[in-house]
C-alpha cells in the first residue's frame, strides 16, 4: 500500500513544479558571478543565489531518476517526456561540493562558464541527430555522474516506449537507434575524467540494466515466471492481460537473451565490486533482480551451465545483428570476434574450447546473500529475495 501510495503520488512533484514554473527560472549566468577580488559580503550572497538555483534544479532532475525508477518497476509509462526535458545540466560536483564562497568563486571561474548552453533535451537529441564532421558537438566532452544518470533515464524511457514485438510508438526511436545511443553513452561513462571509480560503477550498472531491458523487457519476465509457475511476487506489478504467455524455452535460445545474459553478468559483478558504503544507490536493487530474473529463466529452459566469452565487448553486442551499418567504432579484435561468436550462438557448440563456464544456479545462490545485505538498506530487497528462493526451488 505505501508503495503504490508514493507512485501515485510522484506525479503530484512534477505538477507543483509546473504550476511554480519551477522549471522555467533562468539557469545561473556567468555574468552574475562575483570578481575574484570583490568583498567577502559580495561573495557569500552570489554563492547563495547560485546554490539555491543548483538545488533546486538537482531536485528536479533527482525526481526525473525516481520517475525512471518507478516506471520501470511498476511497468507504467513514466509521468513526464524525459526526452524533452528542458532543464540544463548540473554544475560539476567539484563546484557543487565547495567549502567556501571563494573555492567556490575560483573553480566556477576556471570551469563552468559553457555548461548552460546544453539541454537534456539537446543532448538526447545529438544522441540520435547523426551530424556531419565538423559540426558543432551538442553535449559537452567530460560530463558528469550526475548528468550521465539524467540522460540514461531519458534513454530508458525511450527503451520502454518500444513492445516485445519491436513495433516502436511512431516517433519513438527504434532498436537500431537506440542501441547506438546507448553505444555513444558507454563511451562518455568509460572516458569522462569527473567521474570516481565508485561513480563510473554506479553508472554501468545503470546502463546495463537498461541494456537488458533493450533485450527484453525484465518485468515481463518476472511477471511471465511467477504467472506460469504460481509464484505469488508483488515487485513487478501488472497483468499484461492482452499480451500472449512468453515462451521462456524459445527466448532463452534468441540471440536478444544471450545479450540479456551478458548484460545480467555484468550487473551482478558491478554489484560485487561497489563499496559497501554505496549500498544506498537507487538503482542496485532492481538492477540485481533484473539479472536474477534471466538467470532464472535460462535454469528454467534448461541452460543452466551457459558457455560466456571470456571478455566481453560491449560493442560488439550492441552492433551484433548490425554488422552492415556500424554502430560505434567497431573493433575486430579477437575480443570482439568472440562476443559477436557468444551472440551468434556458436561458443554452445565449442564448449570447454574457448570461452568461460558460469553456473547459474550457483550465481542465484551468490545474489541471495547480496539480497541478505542489502535488505538493511531497502525493504524491497525482503521481497526480491523470497521471490529468488521461490525461483531456485523451480529450478533445482
Amino acid at each position: 500500500m505505501i508503495r503504490t501510495a508514493s507512485q501515485a503520488f510522484h506525479a503530484l512533484g512534477f505538477f507543483w513544479a509546473r504550476q511554480c514554473a519551477l522549471a522555467d527560472s533562468e539557469p545561473y549566468s556567468v555574468d552574475d558571478l562575483p570578481s575574484l577580488d570583490a568583498s567577502e559580503e559580495e561573495k557569500n550572497m552570489g554563492w547563495r543565489r547560485w546554490a539555491a538555483k543548483e538545488i533546486q534544479q538537482r531536485a528536479l532532475l533527482g525526481h526525473y531518476l525516481v520517475d525512471g525508477l518507478i516506471s520501470r518497476m511498476s511497468g507504467e509509462i513514466p509521468s513526464v517526456r524525459h526526452a524533452a526535458n528542458q532543464l540544463s545540466l548540473p554544475s560539476t560536483e567539484v563546484v557543487f561540493e565547495a567549502r567556501n564562497a571563494d573555492e567556490w568563486l575560483s573553480v566556477m571561474h576556471s570551469q563552468e562558464r559553457n555548461l548552460t548552453q546544453y539541454s537534456f533535451r539537446k543532448i538526447t537529441n545529438s544522441l540520435f541527430n547523426h551530424q556531419p564532421a565538423g559540426h558543432v558537438p551538442s553535449m559537452p566532452g567530460n560530463l558528469s555522474a550526475f548528468s550521465l544518470r539524467v540522460i540514461l533515464e531519458g534513454l530508458q524511457s525511450l527503451v520502454s516506449d518500444c513492445d516485445s514485438d519491436d513495433v516502436a510508438l511512431v516517433g519513438v526511436p527504434s532498436k537500431f537507434e537506440l542501441r547506438r545511443a546507448l553505444a555513444q553513452i558507454y563511451e562518455k561513462i568509460s572516458a569522462s575524467p569527473r567521474i570516481s571509480e565508485p561513480e563510473r560503477l554506479e553508472n554501468f550498472l545503470r546502463w546495463h540494466t537498461i541494456c537488458l531491458d533493450a533485450c527484453k523487457d525484465s518485468s515481463l519476465l518476472c511477471r511471465s515466471v511467477c504467472f506460469r509457475y504460481g509464484v505469488t511476487q508483488n515487485v513487478c506489478p501488472g497483468r499484461d492481460t492482452n499480451k500472449p504467455e512468453l515462451d521462456l524455452v524459445s527466448w532463452a535460445n534468441t540471440e536478444d537473451a544471450r545479450r540479456a545474459l551478458l548484460h545480467a553478468v555484468a550487473i551482478q559483478e558491478i554489484v560485487e565490486q561497489l563499496p559497501r558504503g554505496r549500498a544506498h544507490v537507487i538503482h542496485i536493487p532492481s538492477s540485481l533482480f533484473a539479472s536474477a530474473t534471466v538467470y532464472c529463466v535460462f535454469s528454467l529452459a534448461g541452460l543452466t551451465t551457459v558457455n560466456l566469452p571470456s571478455s566481453v565487448d560491449w560493442q560488439s553486442v550492441l552492433s551484433s545483428g548490425y554488422e552492415s551499418v556500424p554502430i560505434i567504432g567497431n573493433s575486430d579484435s579477437s575480443c570482439a570476434s568472440e562476443t559477436r561468436r557468444y551472440i551468434r550462438g556458436e561458443l554452445s557448440s565449442l564448449f570447454g574450447s574457448v570461452g568461460t563456464a558460469g553456473n547459474l544456479l550457483y550465481e542465484l545462490n551468490s545474489m541471495q546473500k547480496l539480497f541478505r545485505c542489502l535488505s538493511s538498506q531497502w525493504g524491497i530487497a525482503y521481497d526480491m529475495e523470497d521471490i529468488i528462493d521461490q525461483w531456485m526451488s523451480l529450478c533445482h
